[in-house]
């Protein structure tokens, strides 16, 4: 079976590794970019399991991007990091209903393993 891969792209060092490790550890292979010109290209080019956002921007390039990663990777579980409380309360993500978005990035090692045994299930492996 083909390892999972994942895109990520945040554009703080230290939560990148965070989130590379934890990937990693779940094995899936991490891959990263730093802004969302380079994101938005790997997007429509390529293939991934799961797409992790963190980014520490205004929300609406957040949401194009979010909006791009899940109508170029329909079969991908999109993944928004922060601004939670925010996008709740402007109902911004009611048209992205199949982002999960989480408010910490802490939230990730469990929803990576989650994800995993849903991924599984899919698979008949689980």
């Amino acid at each position: 079976m083909e390892q999972g891969r994942v895109l990520i792209i945040s554009d703080s060092p230290d939560r990148r590794s965070f989130l590379e490790y934890h990937v990693g550890s779940h094995g899936l292979l991490p891959v990263w970019y730093p802004n969302i010109m380079s994101a938005k290209k790997a997007v429509r080019c390529d293939t991934f399991t799961m797409v992790i956002v963190d980014l520490a921007i205004p929300i609406e390039p957040k949401l194009s991007l979010l909006r791009d990663s899940m109508e170029q990777q329909p079969e991908a579980l999109v993944i928004s990091i922060g601004k939670l409380e925010y996008l709740k309360k402007t109902e911004l993500l009611s048209s992205l209903s199949s982002v999960v978005s989480v408010s910490s990035i802490n939230s990730i090692p469990e929803l990576l393993g989650e994800s995993q045994a849903i991924v599984s299930q899919d698979d008949g492996l689980g």
